[in-house]
């Protein structure tokens, strides 16, 4: 593992890297130990209702291009790729995440996933969340807290334990100290000069997913924080070129400090990417720009609000994740106050909408968006429809300078 205690950005974002790519290792040493491995694929399903079952909860969610030929052998080529990558990866047995999960939990959100975990199904025991459309329905919340209370049950029938109020209380104590830290990261996007970019923040984002020791998660925001706080941080004065970060090794890149402080601000929304998949992201500041926020499902909506952990944690575990913002929502007008928010807080100037091929969901609501960051905002607004290939990237490359020469 890297050295102990970095002290610059660069290495403290390689170690969030390292300890992702050693998370396997930890998960298999707690499954061997007889832990319960919850394998899951949305935010809206809550890790502190997992964790408080005695289970360590990992995504699934496929980042993979190379897994997605193996899919496509049986499912429609015209569908998203991240459905398609997550399918392929637990179909060939090459995700170790996928290979140590002792049971999945998948929910509603689009019609192309929920047929797929049919179709996972016949591979592990798996139990699909009934998602509620429209938060704000009478008896959806009601509804939303049976499936917290259902999966719970199924949990507890594949070796889990009996969930009891207070350790689901303290679970989400933990979580929401997560959340914190997280938001402290991410006020240093605020400044002119934000210490780090979003192409390393999706690394810091990213470790969450894999933990089975949360402390060591806890301690590098804490180091993080205290560097970005420029009490111990180290900064260099090389620019950030197309070049450096094409040869670079992607997380130990210069951090924006580097970079000349006049840059287009951006807004990254849109459907989730990762370190993998971040073209768009990458390109965007290759072409000059300075992304500043990324609301996705790997971005800031996941921690931008805390549970509430006063009264039933049941019921509060219920209304914080129903309250997620994802397209899938209909009306979805809390996703267009984060934007507002979003928009507001980080002095956005510009937003790229990145929408994967096939998603109807966040296609369709792209009219929505577009028209109130258009017409509300009056800022501008680019909708990218992309997958997980490079076969597209010059034709990215173009759209994206000519979008961020605009601003």
């Amino acid at each position: 593992m890297s050295a102990p205690h970095a002290l610059d950005v660069p290495s403290l974002i390689a170690e969030f890297d390292e300890h992702a790519n050693w998370a396997q290792v930890d998960l298999k040493r707690a499954k061997d130990e007889g832990r319960l491995v919850v394998g899951l694929y949305c935010g809206y399903i809550p890790f502190e209702l997992i964790r408080a079952a005695g289970g360590i909860p990992v995504s699934l969610c496929g980042d993979d291009q190379e897994a997605i030929a193996a899919a496509e052998a049986t499912l429609p080529r015209n569908l998203c790729p991240l459905i398609k990558s997550s399918y392929g990866l637990a179909v060939t047995d090459t995700c170790p995440f996928f290979h140590f999960s002792d049971i999945l939990i998948g929910e509603t959100t689009c019609d192309g996933k929920k047929k797929t975990f049919e179709l996972l199904g016949l591979l592990k025991p798996t139990h699909v969340m009934q998602l509620p459309y429209d938060r704000n329905a009478p008896g959806a919340g009601a509804s939303w807290l049976a499936e917290l209370r259902r999966v719970a049950a199924f949990m507890a029938e594949h070796g889990g334990v009996a969930v009891t109020d207070d350790a689901l209380s303290s679970e989400i104590r933990v979580e929401n100290e997560i959340r914190r830290k997280l938001q402290r990261v991410l006020a240093g996007f605020r400044g002119d000069v934000p210490p780090l970019t979003w192409q390393q923040m999706l690394y810091v984002r990213r470790l969450h997913d894999f933990l089975v020791d949360r402390s060591v998660y806890l301690e590098l925001l804490d180091r993080l924080t205290t560097v970005l706080d420029g009490e111990t941080a180290v900064t260099s004065e090389t620019a950030v070129t197309s070049e450096t970060l094409a040869t670079a090794n992607p997380v130990a890149m210069a951090g924006p400090a580097a970079v000349s402080p006049r840059r287009p601000r951006l807004l990254i929304t849109g459907t989730p990417m990762s370190p993998d998949t971040n073209k768009v992201m990458r390109l965007a500041e290759e072409a000059g720009a300075r992304v500043v926020a990324h609301d996705a499902c790997s971005g800031s909506k996941t921690f931008d609000r805390l549970a509430d952990e006063a009264g039933d944690p049941w019921e509060s575990l219920a209304r914080f994740t129903l309250d997620l913002p994802c397209a899938c929502m209909s009306p979805n007008e809390n996703r267009l106050d984060l934007l507002r928010r979003t928009v507001r807080d980080f002095r956005v100037e510009g937003v790229i909408d990145v929408v994967w091929q096939a998603c109807h969901t966040f296609n369709v609501e792209s009219a929505v968006l577009g028209g109130t960051v258009r017409d509300e905002l009056g800022l501008h607004y680019l909708k990218i429809e992309t997958d997980y290939s490079t076969a597209d990237e010059g034709q990215l490359r173009t759209r994206i300078e000519a979008f961020v020469e605009s601003l």
